[in-house]
């Protein structure tokens, strides 16, 4: 018997507490397009409140960020607004630092989850829940996603994110820094676009204020 979403999102509040996300976090990272060596390296900052910015340095000289507001996502590079198609290398890491079922309903919700709805899928070697639900295979190939949240039934982790628009969020294994218990890599699927990767290099608590992820942050001058 599947559980229904409500007691889920309580156990993968419990999982997110107890492996020490439920607070502002800086994480450093490093960008992977493809099979290739590393692109750019960044600083990640993400807020359980659904905030999360991140700055991406590339050796070739320019410094592009990504803000994410709940479901609205803005990027700018070098100070001036993309127009436009933008990759999505940021992640709504705030869904893995919800400390209580309510707030990560909310947030669910928000992300355009069908939050109230839940189903039993499998990534790899995970079965999972599926909060938010899931098309069934289609001969040849895979249905088109839902906005969805896949978590593991043992460990309650998040496994995966599906974005309303087909933009999909998978979390590798999860590892320790300190007290805090991140996933080591995130692989980035958009549609028409070749698969990132951000690999985390470290994690720590953020003296990161609601304040501090404003839209004026994308045309600020870069720090040095």
């Amino acid at each position: 018997m599947i559980p229904d979403s409500e007691k889920i999102a309580e156990a993968v509040a419990d999982t997110n507490g107890a492996e020490g996300r439920g607070e502002a976090l800086w994480i450093d990272v490093e960008l992977r397009i493809g099979d290739g060596p590393p692109v750019a390296t960044g600083v990640l900052a993400t807020h359980p409140t659904g905030l999360a910015r991140l700055e991406l340095r590339s050796p070739r000289g320019f410094v592009e960020r990504h803000l994410l507001q709940g479901d609205s996502y803005t990027a700018s590079r070098d100070g001036r607004i993309i127009e436009g198609v933008v990759r999505p290398f940021l992640p709504p890491i705030y869904l893995l630092q919800a400390t209580s079922g309510a707030a990560l309903f909310a947030a669910l919700e928000s992300f355009g989850v069908e939050a109230r709805i839940s189903m039993l899928g499998r990534i790899d070697q995970h079965d999972c829940y599926v909060i938010g639900g899931r098309r069934p295979p289609v001969p040849g190939g895979e249905a088109e996603p839902l906005p969805s949240l896949w978590v593991d039934q043992e460990s309650y982790e998040v496994i995966q994110v599906d974005r309303r628009d087909g933009v999909r969020f998978r979390f590798g294994p999860y590892q320790s820094f300190d007290k805090i218990r991140v996933p080591r890599w995130i692989r980035i699927e958009a549609p028409d676009q070749v698969p990132a990767r951000l690999e985390i290099v470290r994690a720590v608590p953020a003296n990161a204020p609601a304040a501090a992820f404003g839209i004026d942050w994308l045309t600020a001058p870069p720090s040095e």
